[in-house]
């Protein structure tokens, strides 16, 4: 009894440790990862400003929209996305930036996508159709280094440059994961992550 009395005790100091290790771990790795989530670059003048679906209150586009006004680019590029039945982000997208003062000629849609990883692959077309050198992407703060990497890696060959530029209004600091609503979108960030490693 005293043998597995010992045993039992290193299997409890033995457990006790590595899930303190584990949680040390994973306090640093959330308090390192703002600069593997957050990509953001100064705006320069692009031939495109590709917009990616997404972001709950249009503020992808509109973004897009204050950068066109800016007049870093005369084109954007938004990518569609189904939302349902015969609907796409992109149609939706179009009518915010229209209405946010964008012309309608200024504006193209690409692609039926349902991953960044497709609106990647699915944007070389038209991007090398408009042989563009240099682009800006657009989309949340916590999205923008994945999409960034993402981008960078499908359009390595094709000699485009991508400058980072998410929604600059929008805060997803170094202490993201103290927040639930920020929690949980870089959560889902990193376990993405993870997913595309394992898919190269």
């Amino acid at each position: 009894m005293r043998i597995e009395s010992l045993i039992q005790y290193k299997m409890v100091w033995f457990l006790f440790i590595f899930v303190m290790v584990l949680v040390l771990a994973m306090i640093l790795l959330f308090k390192r990862s703002h600069t593997l989530l957050v990509e953001k670059n100064p705006p320069v003048p692009a031939d495109v400003i590709l917009v990616l679906s997404g972001g709950a209150q249009g503020e992808r586009e509109a973004e897009a929209a204050k950068l066109y006004h800016e007049g870093y680019t005369d084109t954007i590029v938004v990518s569609m996305a189904k939302v349902g039945w015969n609907t796409y982000t992109g149609d939706i997208m179009r009518e915010h930036l229209i209405h946010l003062g964008v012309p309608d000629n200024a504006i193209l849609t690409y692609g039926d996508v349902t991953s960044t990883r497709e609106e990647a692959e699915q944007a070389v077309p038209l991007l090398e159709e408009l042989a563009v050198r240099k682009m800006i992407l657009t989309t949340s703060s916590f999205h923008s280094g994945r999409a960034k990497w993402i981008f960078e890696r499908t359009l390595k060959e094709k000699g485009i440059e991508v400058i980072s530029v998410p929604v600059r209004e929008e805060e997803f600091g170094s202490d993201w994961w103290q927040n639930h609503e920020t929690r949980k979108q870089g959560a889902s960030e990193l376990l993405k992550y993870v997913w595309e490693w394992f898919r190269l």
